[in-house]
């Protein structure tokens, strides 16, 4: 699969193809050659390590659609420790209050206007879950960036 280009998507589309973790896997560094953590072609380097992916394996043995299906999410395990960006518990948290497909639409739409998503981009630097709830409903870029 290659990279999607936001204009090329829908909302469904892109909350079909995020991750249990809440990684959005349409708009991954790795979608040139992966079609995310649910497909049969998962080549996310967490699920790849020898431990493999905590929220993965959670929810695969849980039987759900992804974290914000849990009544504990987010945890504090790997890809929600404190050693983690802020960005998946937040996107987590949002899909948990307003639905997947709402979170979709935010991530999708702020792509289309310019918000880059991905390691490192505009989710990543800001400071607080706020600040990315806040990014996510309004696609302005915070004054708590790091």
């Amino acid at each position: 699969m290659k990279k999607m280009i936001a204009k090329e998507l829908t909302a469904k589309q892109v909350a079909d193809n995020i991750g249990y973790c809440g990684l959005v896997c349409s708009f991954c560094h790795e979608a040139d050659h992966c079609n995310g953590c649910k497909s049969v072609n998962n080549s996310c380097g967490r699920y790849l390590s020898e431990t493999g992916c905590f929220q993965y394996n959670c929810c695969k043995e849980k039987g759900i659609n992804g974290c914000w299906e849990c009544k504990d999410a987010p945890c504090k395990e790997d890809m929600f420790s404190e050693h983690h960006n802020i960005r998946n518990r937040t996107f987590v948290k949002c899909a948990k209050e307003e639905g997947i497909e709402k979170l979709a639409e935010y991530v999708l739409t702020n792509q289309q206007n310019g918000i880059q998503y991905g390691w490192n981009k505009d989710y990543d630097i800001l400071n607080s879950e706020q600040a990315v709830f806040d990014l996510l409903h309004n696609g302005v870029k915070s004054k708590f960036a790091k």
